[in-house]
């Protein structure tokens, strides 16, 4: 049978028909649309983490139940779905939003939890374009936005306590950012038994980045927890999104009130900061019955800055100190918090540069320098002096910064302050031992001399340097006599000057000159008994036990220098004898023609005249006393042998007594 014969009209139609029906076939096989599908209940388990409130919803019957007003926000309700899926109801749970260095202060109580979070858009927000004056150093120059992690800390450990790092749930460096965390403690509990000393619960802070765990604290899941160390924690988390926050403060019944404590968060620096280091920062200079002189190390080993080496000179003193008796219990738990010392120290400063009067206590605060040097560089140091301390007693001392040097506060990158470890120091039992420092001509001594009380730190002072100066002037007569001004080769030394003997024998002087005293009481046997034959302050004599247990010497009936006996008495004492190295750095650098000459060891005359500087002098200030060289403080406690010294004076000739 033929086929019809189509028109041309009717040909073009039925080709547009058969190319219309292949590409409905062609759309069918390569994308597979799923218009439905069915399968059985349990087979949906696996996969569909939904099911369970789809199983077990309970489907309201929209004609017997009225539909409920809210006011002032919209809730939209979903026939079986419940709000985990389109988003929480605002509740009082809801944590707190932080803001990039900015801190919050908040009252904890007992079983408290209280939340935070730190939004995303904060965590990927501009970061300050303002550089900390002093910042650790091992947060310099750290960009994180090109995922350059350091992983460990200022002292070389990788998780130290009170400060912890988590890592991101993705190790792609261009998808997180480091957001540090810290929380410092203001105020604590106080111990229902007003005896103990016994330490304050910690406070706990915990870190989620699961959307799951809006509030962590104690009994959740996918958190991480750390412990408050002596009232400071700080956590270093690398982020993708929303990180939630919670500072939790645990039930005690042995203790009652409140925590105050300081929460910020920080994606340029931490905005509190504790140094973990072995090195407290601090060392104690000297001390006398009622006052110390402490001095602080050089600010440039934090600064890894050399566009302006000598910004320290002009910049404002960047410490500051606080100080307690050990027998007070109020700052312990909190040694490591900034906010914790300015509330609860005893000895605490009030704004830089200023004198605070709390306690019977003023802190002088001074730049010092020319005591150290570095590669020819001369270093600033910043002194302490703290007035109105109690007589043989114990302090707890904390160095610490206030904000990031330069300023501190809300919107201060670091401008919660920093804290250096817990130092200890000891004050003298006997009050003919008084400070000096500051002196114009001997410049370097800053310790504990003897006297009689009737004078106060500026006169007394001034009392040593005088008679020093004088001293001085014999050795400048002397000098004259030598060809300091001509050809080297007429020089009395190819290897030393006319001004390395001056520097050497000033040092020498100033050291033998002014005594360093120490209570008589003390038993280390460096120690030279000094004006033994001399009444004590208050009239009475030794008892004739002690006196028969030495022998009855010009060294130990009385002083190196004859007018301490005769103006100043000050009655028995110990001092702590000179360096050797300073009377033989006086024989190398001086021309022959002066007869300068020293006692060696074991000969007559040295054990009362010097103690054995040791290798690279490494005994300075230990057992024996060489100005403005001062030992490093061992963390836990310092026993300087309360810093003492002994001396003796020999313009020219034989350099002992």
């Amino acid at each position: 049978m033929p086929l019809p014969k189509l028109s041309p009209l009717q040909s073009r139609l039925a080709a547009s028909l058969m190319a219309s029906v292949m590409l409905l076939l062609l759309y069918f096989v390569f994308s597979s649309p799923h218009f439905a599908y069915a399968a059985d209940v349990d087979s949906i388990r696996p996969e569909d983490h939904n099911h369970d409130r789809l199983w077990d919803a309970s489907f309201p019957i929209l004609d017997d139940e009225p539909l409920e007003l809210r006011e002032l926000s919209y809730e939209s309700e979903f026939l079986g779905v419940d709000r985990g899926i389109i988003g929480r109801a605002p509740t009082t749970n809801e944590p707190t939003g932080l803001t990039n260095n900015v801190p919050v202060t908040t009252n904890i109580e007992m079983g408290q939890t209280v939340s935070y979070i730190f939004h995303n858009d904060s965590l990927w927000a501009a970061k300050s374009t303002t550089e900390p004056f002093l910042l650790p150093s091992h947060l310099r120059k750290r960009d994180f936005n090109e995922g350059d992690v350091d992983t460990e800390s200022e002292s070389g450990d990788r998780e130290t306590p009170g400060e912890q790092k988590l890592r991101p749930r993705q190790a792609n460096s261009s998808t997180f950012r480091t957001l540090y965390v810290s929380v410092t403690t203001c105020l604590q509990p106080e111990p229902v038994d007003n005896t103990s000393m016994a330490a304050v619960p910690q406070l706990q802070l915990y870190i989620s980045q699961n959307s799951n765990n809006t509030n962590p604290g104690p009994g959740k899941t996918q958190q991480d927890m750390i412990e408050l160390v002596e009232g400071y924690a700080m956590y270093e988390v690398n982020s993708m999104a929303d990180v939630y926050i919670g500072v939790y403060g645990k039930n005690d019944t042995a203790y009652s009130g409140v925590w105050s404590a300081e929460i910020a968060a920080s994606i340029d620096a931490p905005y509190h900061y504790y140094h973990n280091i072995t090195d407290s920062n601090l060392s104690l200079v000297d001390s006398d019955s009622a006052s110390a002189f402490l001095l602080a190390d050089n600010p440039k080993k934090f600064d890894n800055s050399t566009s302006d080496p000598g910004k320290w000179t002009k910049a404002t003193p960047p410490f500051v100190l606080f100080a307690s008796n050990v027998n007070d219990r109020k700052i312990l738990g909190l040694s490591n918090s900034f906010c914790g010392l300015q509330q609860k120290a005893q000895i605490k400063p009030s704004t830089i540069g200023e004198v605070t009067s709390g306690y019977q206590t003023a802190l002088n605060y001074k730049m010092q320098f020319g005591l150290t040097t570095r590669d020819g560089e001369v270093l600033p140091k910043q002194q302490f002096y703290v007035k109105g301390l109690t007589s043989a007693s114990q302090y707890n001392a904390v160095l610490a910064i206030r904000g990031n040097s330069t300023d501190s506060g809300a919107n201060v990158v670091g401008g919660g302050g920093q804290i250096f470890r817990m130092t200890t120091f000891r004050t003298l039992s006997d009050s003919n031992c008084a400070m000096i420092f500051d002196l114009p001509f001997c410049n370097n001594v800053a310790y504990a001399v003897p006297s009689n009380n009737t004078l106060n730190t500026t006169e007394l002072g001034k009392w040593y340097d005088d008679q020093a100066q004088g001293y001085f002037q014999n050795f400048q007569k002397a000098m004259q006599q030598v060809p300091c001004e001509t050809t080297s080769s007429a020089q009395y030394s190819l290897a030393v000057t006319c001004e390395n003997c001056t520097a050497s024998y000033k040092e020498w002087l100033c050291a033998v000159s002014i005594p360093r005293c120490t209570d008589f009481s003390s038993t280390a046997e460096f120690l030279q008994p000094r004006a033994m034959g001399q009444s004590l302050l208050n009239g009475s004599t030794l008892p004739i036990d002690v006196l028969n247990k030495y022998n009855r010497t010009q060294a130990t009936n009385g002083s190196r220098v004859p007018l301490i006996d005769t103006d100043m008495k000050p009655g028995p004492y110990k001092e702590i004898l000179p360096c050797d190295e300073l009377c033989y750095n006086v024989v190398r650098s001086c021309p022959a023609s002066l007869s300068f000459n020293c006692p060696l060891p074991n000969s007559i005359g040295f054990t009362e005249s010097y103690s054995i500087a040791g290798k690279n002098g490494v005994n300075a200030n230990r057992t024996c006393n060489w100005p403005g060289r001062v030992p490093k403080t061992s963390v836990g406690h310092q026993n300087l042998p309360s810093i003492f010294l002994a001396l003796s004076i020999g313009v020219v000739g034989l350099m002992f007594i």
